[in-house]
């Protein structure tokens, strides 16, 4: 029988799951409200327009493309990371993770100074005789890029889930390596897949700062543009609703291909560990290959911003440490993975212990603010302050607000799944000897989930400090963080300057990314 909190002694988790609900919902529920205020002319007015039409061709074009190519180089990653003989191949598998860490930014900072005119790559290219033309649609694309292990992490999970005994089986009845693979493997991959490249895609389509350092007018950046504008910004709200379209539209063509394809290859009971499969002559090929992605993925990245940081050491430049913007960029990301992981709590309890539909639909509505765009979010909160509430406008608690938005289901991943694993009984134990709900899950569950906790605290984190969009239009006025001293000083291409404050980011990125517990239940493990 399911343990149920009895509704009354429930009603301030369900109080405070409306109100938390309310809130991650405020940005779409805005939206929809000024634009029919503005009116149907309004509306016409922007959407007759060729450019928004050509922008939302550009940023389609960018996020399908930039998926695409991710899905492509993830899947042979993991699966010569999973079951073959590459050398170090369980290094790589965390190796290759790794740009995870670096934001759009920095990998754009990293395609600029190296292909821009100037950088070591164009001179290479001009003695073949070639000029590269990095601005634009190209520069996006290689920056955009970096997103891959987005792709290449639900994959690895995918072959984590597949029974060993289908390769098995189609090599027992005569089937070669490769048409083993592709007959019997890669089917059961393919919603993996769809799903990392649904990321992907729905990263690049709301990227800001790929694009605005590449100079591609794809609809996120022309949001920016005209919120900063003092006559456009009706506009920015059509263009806004219009991105949330397209988002939309990605998550739902996600279903159908994912209802598709789903097929029975992944195991339910024992886990089998895969045997491991001999490359052959491919071996150090697949090795270069491998070494080549954690090259530039990870090795160049730092490589760049120790050769710039040594430059202007030579030159003389001003290089100070970023003391202020280090610490400012600490306090949010700690205060708001802090706030988050408390947070998340609430739904995760409620959707464990609650009967009822309402509980599971707003477990499925806390994932709305991770579908916006970063840009639409602060559009929409930058809108509603200066509205309503003009109080919060540019103040740490509205930022606080946006981040909370943003980033929730980061948390909500981890902590859930901790949560449904949890006994049952011992809540129930706690319940009997006169403890409230919360009182009993702050003592019998929050301590029993350290790991989960750690682990959304990290990730919510990592993505605190490397937001660009909503902490460069919602942060109080003269407050920097690493992010956006980082995209100020890439704008203006002072690539001395900037290196201290990216080398501080990678670095704090990476280790969070290293210190990172793994929460995901052991192979056969029953939940109680």
């Amino acid at each position: 029988m399911r343990p149920v909190i009895r509704s009354d002694h429930h009603v301030g988790l369900r109080v405070l799951g409306g109100v938390l609900l309310a809130i991650l919902c405020l940005p779409l529920l805005y939206l929809i409200v000024r634009s029919s205020d503005l009116g149907v002319d309004a509306a016409r007015a922007v959407f007759t327009r060729s450019q928004t039409w050509w922008a939302l061709a550009r940023t389609v074009v960018l996020g399908l493309g930039v998926a695409a190519a991710c899905v492509t180089l993830s899947v042979p990653l993991a699966w010569l990371t999973h079951a073959t003989d590459l050398p170090g191949r369980r290094a790589f598998r965390i190796i290759l993770n790794l740009p995870l860490a670096v934001p759009s930014y920095v990998s754009a900072f990293v395609v600029i100074a190296t292909l821009a005119p100037g950088g070591w790559l164009y001179q290479l290219a001009q003695y073949v005789g070639v000029t590269p033309d990095i601005y634009g649609g190209w520069g996006a694309f290689l920056a955009l890029l970096y997103t891959y292990p987005f792709a290449l992490l639900s994959i690895q999970a995918a072959l984590g889930r597949t029974d060993p005994r289908i390769w098995e089986s189609a090599r027992i009845l005569g089937a070669g390596p490769r048409q083993a693979f592709w007959r019997v493997v890669m089917p059961g991959l393919r919603p993996a897949m769809a799903s990392g490249g649904l990321l992907v895609a729905l990263y690049a389509i709301g990227d800001f700062g790929a694009v605005s350092l590449s100079r591609y007018q794809s609809l996120s950046y022309i949001i920016y543009i005209r919120e900063k504008s003092l006559f456009d910004r009706d506009e920015a709200t059509f263009l806004a609703l219009l991105l949330i379209s397209v988002a939309t539209l990605l998550v739902a063509s996600l279903l159908v291909l994912r209802g598709r394809t789903d097929q029975a290859t992944t195991t339910h009971g024992s886990h089998r560990t895969w045997p491991v499969i001999a490359l052959g002559a491919w071996r150090w090929p697949s090795f270069a290959l491998c070494l080549a992605v954690a090259g530039v993925g990870v090795a160049l990245p730092m490589a760049l911003v120790v050769y710039w940081l040594w430059r202007g050491v030579r030159q003389g430049h001003d290089l100070s440490f970023p003391v202020a913007e280090l610490s400012n960029s600490l306090i949010l990301s700690a205060g708001g993975a802090a706030l988050i992981v408390s947070l998340a709590l609430i739904p995760a309890i409620v959707n464990r212990y609650a009967r009822g539909r309402r509980q599971r639909g707003m477990h499925m509505l806390t994932h709305i603010g991770y579908a916006l765009p970063g840009i639409v979010v602060a559009l929409a909160l930058v809108s509603f302050a200066t509205a309503y509430a003009y109080p919060l406008y540019q103040t740490f608690s509205l930022l606080m607000l946006a981040y909370v938005i943003r980033f929730f289901p980061l948390a909500i991943h981890t902590v859930d799944d901790a949560v449904a694993s949890h006994n049952r009984g011992l809540f129930l134990a706690a319940r009997s000897l006169g403890c409230s709900p919360i009182a009993a899950s702050v003592r019998v569950i929050v301590p029993a989930m350290k790991p989960a906790i750690l682990a959304g605290f990290l990730a919510v984190f990592i993505a605190v400090l490397k937001e660009l969009p909503v902490t460069l239009l919602l942060s109080p006025i003269e407050l920097t963080t690493l992010a956006t001293r980082i995209w100020s000083l890439t704008e203006d291409a002072y690539y001395s300057q900037v290196a201290p404050a990216v080398l501080i980011l990678l670095a704090l990125a990476v280790a969070g990314l290293l210190l990172a517990p793994d929460t995901r239940p052991r192979p056969g493990g029953r939940r109680g």
